[in-house]
């Protein structure tokens, strides 16, 4: 069995687009009640701005448990049944617990219902980034040193922001994009997948991330092979989001 390591939470999150993108399709796919119950619930943030509010609080120590939260450390050819859960918990444990938390309404490891969602937008983002299922020993990309068109950076806070932010988008166009040809039968699809199958999918997509070599200037060509994987997991992101959350309040 392995045990889990503890990554520093300098850089756990998909960057505020990606986070917003992800909270603003899965506002696409709310039915009309579920819409206006979380609304009703959400007192300072509207869904599409909750995604960062995980972030903003990483900073007080009130909050510090909750760092090993946005990830999970699996080893390549193990399964998450493979490892010793981490006992602050992962990814995994606190989207389950969260959403059993919201459907009795017996809030144990967040103060409350408001808080609960804002969390829930968050790591339910963050599952979706393939470096959030990460390898231990380099904690998911962090301690990999690349460039990324000359400038200084990690593996990890390219797969989090710059990837996205180099797009030169809004988090409304960039939603809208990714959105674009979804129909039913494929969101159907999507929100059937387990908790523990969308951590699947991110640790299957992870190995890609590192296919750039000995050439760590990361420029275009990185960009081309990689951009509608990003796509793709910020959309799958916001759809199963509006799955959970029509299945509470819709």
């Amino acid at each position: 069995m392995t045990i889990l390591s503890v990554w520093s939470v300098s850089a756990l999150a998909w960057g505020k687009t990606g986070h917003r993108v992800v909270g603003y399709v899965a506002q696409q796919h709310l039915s009309e009640v579920a819409s206006q119950r979380v609304d009703s619930i959400l007192s300072n943030y509207a869904l599409e701005m909750s995604g960062n509010f995980m972030d903003f609080i990483k900073a007080d120590t009130a909050y510090r448990h909750m760092g090993s939260w946005h990830y999970v450390s699996i080893p390549d050819g193990q399964s998450y049944e493979d490892i010793t859960p981490n006992p602050k918990g992962d990814v995994i444990w606190a989207i389950e617990t969260l959403i059993a938390e919201l459907k009795t309404k017996q809030f144990k490891i967040v103060p409350n219902e408001e808080f609960a969602i804002m969390v829930l937008v968050h790591l339910v983002g963050d599952i979706h980034q393939p470096l959030h299922v990460g390898l231990a020993e380099d904690r998911g990309g962090n301690s990999v040193k690349v460039e990324f068109f000359g400038e200084e950076s990690n593996l990890h806070r390219i797969w989090d922001s710059e990837l996205i932010d180099h797009q030169g988008l809004s988090y409304t166009e960039w939603g809208n994009h990714v959105n674009r040809g979804v129909d039913s039968t494929q969101v159907a699809q999507w929100q059937a997948s387990t908790v523990i199958g969308w951590a699947e999918e991110s640790q299957s997509l992870r190995t890609a991330c590192y296919d750039f070599g000995e050439y760590t200037n990361l420029k275009y060509r990185y960009i081309y092979r990689h951009i509608h994987t990003i796509e793709e997991r910020l959309e799958r992101a916001g759809v199963r989001l509006a799955g959970i959350l029509n299945e509470i309040y819709g």
